[in-house]
């Protein structure tokens, strides 16, 4: 039986449930996000069209690579500093990213409908995003990741205020620690750049993050 049986999107006829293929090395983390809008479909499928040790996951115009550019900002690094060296090959090759929310979403502030425009099959939908929708996904999924690849004890990477909530709950309940491994940074989307939980410089979070991103360099 498919694990997205009984979802609510199950049967609105969107085959468009986002697996990224796992890296071709060992995976040493995961880096979770929180959903993926229906412009992910386009890059996706030219992914799957190429072999597996051709692209990694900064390939994507998506979080792994703007988690990256906004850690080298927001601490001064350069391109050639060895600390993102190090960040860049672990995201790119041993990071298995996934997503609470495996279906497509529609971006904030449009209209579903609005995306029917080039869709081959008129009855397709992309949803906006919903925490109780992607909780109930990731309730499904997460602990068939978990076993799959083996990420118990690994390195974690949240995304966003959601996925930390949902992580932090589902952690205590399934894998029973509170582990010094997970690293809880904001959403690295261009738009997150508030004055909360966000990238933004000079804020009562700065130190915070950048405490989240020596830890996740010293792990790596």
């Amino acid at each position: 039986m498919s694990l997205c049986e009984g979802c609510e999107l199950y049967n609105q006829d969107t085959p468009h449930r986002v697996c990224i293929p796992p890296p071709s090395d060992k995976i040493r983390g995961c880096l979770i996000s929180r959903d993926p809008t229906y412009a992910f479909l386009d890059p996706l499928e030219k992914y799957r069209q190429l072999t597996t040790n051709k692209k990694g996951n900064l390939w994507f115009n998506a979080p792994p690579c703007w988690l990256c550019n906004k850690i080298r900002v927001f601490m001064n690094f350069s391109e050639t500093s060895p600390e993102i060296i190090k960040l860049r090959d672990f995201l790119n090759y041993e990071c298995y990213w996934t997503h609470l929310h495996k279906c497509t979403t529609c971006k904030p502030g449009k209209n579903p409908d609005q995306n029917l425009i080039g869709i081959k099959k008129m009855s397709e939908y992309f949803p906006h995003f919903r925490y109780s929708t992607a909780k109930s996904c990731a309730d499904r999924w997460f602990k068939f990741e978990f076993e799959k690849y083996e990420l118990k004890g690994k390195i974690i990477i949240t995304c966003g205020r959601d996925v930390e909530k949902y992580f932090g709950q589902w952690s205590k309940k399934h894998l029973g620690e509170n582990s010094n491994n997970v690293i809880n940074l904001p959403h690295p989307s261009g738009a997150n750049c508030g004055n909360g939980w966000s990238w933004k410089k000079n804020t009562n979070y700065q130190e915070c993050i950048t405490d989240e991103i020596n830890r996740l360099l010293k792990l790596i």
